[in-house]
């Protein structure tokens, strides 16, 4: 990958910092305060079909103005999904409003062990530290509370900007912010489709975090289990 790299950005989600309690905790404790009854047989498979929501959007040409109101409905709609597919009672699909008010007031994060140590030594060797994270207008303040914030010399949150990965315009957006060359930076993040291919599309190098060995057979890019082995990518 060579050894001239000015600038790395980093995901945030899955990247940097976790939910905590973790989704699927978090989930059950949620519906249990409201009395819901999930089938947790069936709960897997209805986070990866909530998961689906994810998908990259068409291609857009023009900035999507911030609205709180739309994301709210987004995760309203990805509650539903999980809702239709692992509550004991089909009406509570309902209530995934509740479910996502829940939800968000117990949610925390939990910094990575290994992140902190690794900021470190970027700053040690020089390197501009940025994120680019497909987020929903609070990513400022979710880093604040973990008090990474600081750190990093461009932040930027999808909802606030327009545009989310992996389309090319967040990537320039953040090369422009820390004047570096696509060539001369590394993109790290766990979507392949997102961080890797939106990245290696914009000309920058990237790396998949696959901390838990999601993608075996990914060549794509180099793919490290854990964030601080992108110090041998460098």
């Amino acid at each position: 990958m060579g050894r001239n790299v000015r600038a790395v950005f980093f995901d945030a989600g899955y990247t940097l910092l976790c939910m905590e309690p973790e989704q699927r905790t978090n989930f059950l404790r949620s519906c249990a305060d409201l009395g819901i009854s999930i089938d947790e047989t069936r709960l897997d498979e209805a986070i990866s079909r909530a998961n689906l929501l994810f998908a990259p959007r068409d291609r857009a040409d023009e900035p999507t103005p911030y609205s709180r109101q739309a994301i709210d409905d987004f995760w309203i709609q990805y509650n539903r999904v999980l809702l239709n597919a692992c509550a004991s009672k089909s009406r509570d699909a309902d209530r995934a409003e509740d479910v996502y008010r829940r939800f968000m007031a117990r949610l925390g994060w939990r910094v990575y062990d290994e992140v902190r140590p690794l900021i470190v030594e970027l700053h040690a060797r020089g390197i501009a530290l940025g994120i680019i994270s497909n987020w929903t207008g609070d990513l400022s303040d979710v880093l604040r509370s973990v008090d990474l914030h600081r750190e990093f010399d461009a932040i930027i949150d999808s909802a606030l900007f327009g545009f989310e990965k992996p389309h090319p315009a967040i990537f320039r957006e953040a090369s422009r912010r820390l004047g570096v060359r696509p060539t001369d930076s590394l993109h790290v993040g766990d979507s392949p489709v997102h961080d890797v291919e939106g990245a290696l599309a914009f000309g920058m190098r990237a790396a998949l975090l696959d901390r838990h060995d999601n993608f075996p057979d990914y060549d794509r890019a180099p793919r490290v289990r854990r964030l601080d082995e992108i110090l041998g990518l460098m």
